[in-house]
């Protein structure tokens, strides 16, 4: 087996989930929009929106398996106590592979069942002085090292449409919660496509910031080049509102339903149409027919707003990632944990341990995939001269079963050049297949340019 087919099995009769009736003015049907307006007016309490979430969990996580702890006294905790902010009294969840402090965090691996952490991880800190509960600590693909969630410690994440199928990952426990409702919001950490990918599978917003826009200080990762901090929610309007608490924005605390952020790069004037490029080459190859009918009718959508749409030639090719990827994942995986292997192989999975038999890029070939990199990057970049964003499907396929097959080099296909390029990416759903089982499209945009891009998914969503 290669070392490409090695990253990728690392990065990789159906039922309907028989989900309970949500009773009239069930909590959890709120979006943190709404939600947090409602807070405000005294509606109902934080403690009683909290305590709806954690008896969803009760009912629903020991099938789905969306978690791995739950902190249900440290949530009633937290909602007693809540103070004014962005997400004031808003109950959410963090995948496992953030720190948090006094909380066990395994990043889903035997090498940390039981570490409990002293500090937070940076996007914890900043969600909590933004008024946000915690929920618990949602389930991942070891070491974040996949694209399914099954994860042979923990337990395998379910799909919510369908509890047969994977739900993607590595964020694949966090998207999970989101879908089925026990939880507001939920973090989740990408480095080739793990808060999109669990999005488009189960069919809720998944949204990764520009590099670095979001600290992964406190982050159990393994590819700190890629690796990037974001997060699960139903609307591209409720991914704002998390993406300016993580930042701290002030004013992000008192928007009402429906108002706009500033944009650090603008939308054209509402009389100038958004220029949308369809990045055709490499992104639309060997597409499941639904995959590609749901991106057909998202792209009539987007036209439908009046947007300019147009295909552009995006700078990919077959041989790209083992250029400009592969190296650098492999070389900085082998530093995280190459030593942790050696020491103690049987807190490893197989699958894990495979990596391992392939040989550490050289210092030489992780260097020049670095400098590759710069020129791709530099390439992408020059695309948005002519376009406000790009879009392609997120998935080539929809959730395949538990029991498979699985093709995760596929799965990974269409999100691996957005960490590349270090761009702001975000996955929506657009529709389901003849199964009922999601189907994802990628928005992306220049690097930085992360409100303009949050801006248009809102309109393309209408949240």
């Amino acid at each position: 087996m290669t070392r490409r087919e090695l990253i990728a099995a690392l990065l990789a009769t159906p039922w309907a989930s028989r989900q309970p009736a949500a009773p009239p003015g069930d909590l959890t049907l709120l979006t943190i929009a709404q939600a947090r307006v409602r807070l405000a007016a005294r509606e109902f309490t934080a403690l009683e929106l909290t305590t709806a979430y954690l008896a969803r969990i009760d009912a629903l996580n020991p099938d789905l398996k969306a978690f791995i702890t739950v902190t249900a006294a440290h949530a009633r905790d937290d909602a007693r106590r809540v103070e004014a902010g962005a997400l004031s009294g808003i109950p959410i969840a963090h995948k496992d592979l953030f720190e948090t402090a006094g909380i066990r965090t395994t990043a889903g691996s035997m090498l940390f069942a039981d570490h409990v952490p002293t500090q937070n991880a940076a996007i914890v800190t900043a969600l909590e002085r933004a008024g946000a509960v915690i929920l618990g600590k949602t389930n991942t693909h070891e070491l974040g090292g996949g694209v399914t969630t099954i994860n042979p410690f923990f337990g395998t994440t379910r799909n919510p449409v369908d509890r047969t199928r994977i739900p993607g990952g590595s964020s694949g426990g966090s998207a999970a919660a989101v879908a089925a409702r026990l939880c507001a919001a939920a973090t989740g950490s990408d480095t080739g496509g793990s808060v999109r990918i669990p999005a488009a599978l189960c069919g809720c917003v998944g949204f990764k910031p520009t590099f670095g826009r979001i600290s992964t200080r406190g982050l159990l990762g393994a590819s700190p080049t890629f690796d990037h901090a974001g997060f699960l929610t139903r609307t591209a309007h409720d991914a704002e509102i998390m993406f300016h608490a993580a930042l701290g924005n002030p004013t992000s605390g008192s928007l009402p339903t429906g108002s706009s952020l500033p944009t650090s790069s603008a939308l054209p004037a509402s009389s100038a149409p958004i220029r949308v490029g369809v990045a055709r080459n490499y992104f639309f190859d060997n597409l499941d027919p639904a995959v590609a009918a749901g991106v057909r009718s998202a792209l009539d959508r987007l036209r439908a707003t009046g947007a300019n749409v147009e295909d552009i030639a995006f700078p990919v090719d077959a041989g790209t990632m083992a250029r400009v990827f592969d190296p650098i994942v492999a070389f900085e995986i082998w530093g995280r944990y190459g030593p942790d292997w050696r020491l103690t192989p049987g807190l490893f999975s197989p699958s894990f341990s495979g990596f391992f038999a392939t040989e550490r890029p050289t210092v030489s070939e992780y260097e020049s995939a670095g400098a590759q990199l710069k020129d791709y990057q530099q390439a992408v970049d020059r695309l948005f001269d002519r376009v406000d964003v790009i879009v392609t499907p997120t998935v080539a396929v929809t959730a395949p079963p538990i029991a498979g097959p699985i093709d995760g080099t596929r799965i990974l296909r269409n999100t691996w050049p957005m960490n590349a390029a270090g761009t702001p990416a975000i996955s929506l759903p657009c529709g389901t297949d003849a199964a009922g089982l999601p189907i994802g499209l990628q928005l992306m945009a220049r690097r930085e340019d992360d409100d303009k891009l949050l801006r248009i998914a809102r309109r393309f969503d209408g949240s």
